[in-house]
């Protein structure tokens, strides 16, 4: 009986053991949970292409140099822009616009288009690589007075204007008066003085000649309304300076002789009706009174 007791002793104290162990083992766990450890992700390389771009600021006229320009990674799509120069298809794209000419104004990190800058040799001159195809690049002179107050700057567009003193006919006499008129309208500036650039710190460029793109036509007629009178400038905004040079519809200012002009318009004679109908209006009034 004895031995039963302890037998059954052995056992239950065993199993309390073993529950308790449990309990603290629990406890544990859940006192201090495991972290999950984060699963690496694999990453992925993206395939670029090498675009031809701007390592810096560069401003109309400006020669170029090898340290001008590099190559910068793009996606394949972005890299479809027509244009843009790839280093799998032009290697030697900086070698061959090294000592070129810019036409276009380019900032820092921008794409390089054949359209903003002039492949020349390095002994061309500035001013005869940044004329347009069939351009002319012609010059006259100006002043604070005639052009803006110096806020005229190259690459701007500007309407030139002549004034100038004309001899009228006017009933057999000469009558002198003074007249003005755009003559070329939307002409580009090419330079103010020797300057072919605006400098950075400055927002007036005061000059005494300035050099315009023009046809040789054009160039003739610029010449030849100098000689005429005065020439003077009028700034355009941006969002009229699109489009080609024109001359402006043929003006009496440009004409070098004298000018006809009719004297003081008469008052003009009452239609052949307006006659009838006056001289059908009686001259004297009978009044009836009373049915009489």
């Amino acid at each position: 009986m004895h031995s039963v007791n302890i037998r059954q002793i052995s056992i239950i104290g065993g199993a309390m053991l073993v529950a308790g162990g449990a309990f603290i083992w629990m406890r544990t766990q859940s006192a201090n949970p495991q972290v999950a450890q984060p699963v690496a992700a694999t990453e992925v390389k993206a395939e670029t292409v090498n675009v031809l771009v701007a390592k810096r600021d560069m401003v109309v006229g400006e020669r170029i140099s090898p340290s001008s320009l590099g190559w910068e990674a793009y996606t394949p799509t972005s890299a479809s822009t027509p244009g843009f120069f790839l280093q799998s298809k032009n290697p030697k794209a900086i070698e061959e616009f090294s000592n070129g000419i810019v036409r276009q104004a380019m900032v820092k990190g921008e794409p390089v288009l054949a359209s903003k800058i002039v492949d020349v040799e390095a002994t061309t001159g500035a001013m005869a690589a940044l004329l347009t195809p069939g351009m002319r690049a012609v010059s006259f002179p100006i002043s604070p007075e005639t052009a803006v107050a110096g806020f005229v700057l190259p690459n701007d567009r500007v309407d030139i204007l002549l004034t100038r003193e004309v001899q009228f006919s006017s009933n057999g006499q000469s009558v002198s008066r003074v007249i003005s008129s755009a003559i070329l309208e939307n002409v580009r500036i090419l330079a103010i003085d020797q300057a072919i650039t605006q400098d950075k710190d400055k927002t007036t460029l005061p000059g005494g000649i300035a050099t315009v793109e023009l046809s040789a036509a054009d160039a003739e007629k610029l010449r030849l309304a100098h000689k005429l009178g005065d020439l003077s400038v009028t700034l355009r905004g941006y969002a009229d300076a699109g489009g080609a040079t024109f001359a402006a519809p043929t003006r009496d200012v440009m004409n070098q002789g004298s000018i006809a002009m009719s004297g003081d318009p008469k008052p003009p004679s009452p239609s052949p009706n307006v006659q009838q109908a006056s001289q059908a209006i009686p001259t004297t009034v009978k009044v009836y009174r009373g049915g009489q």
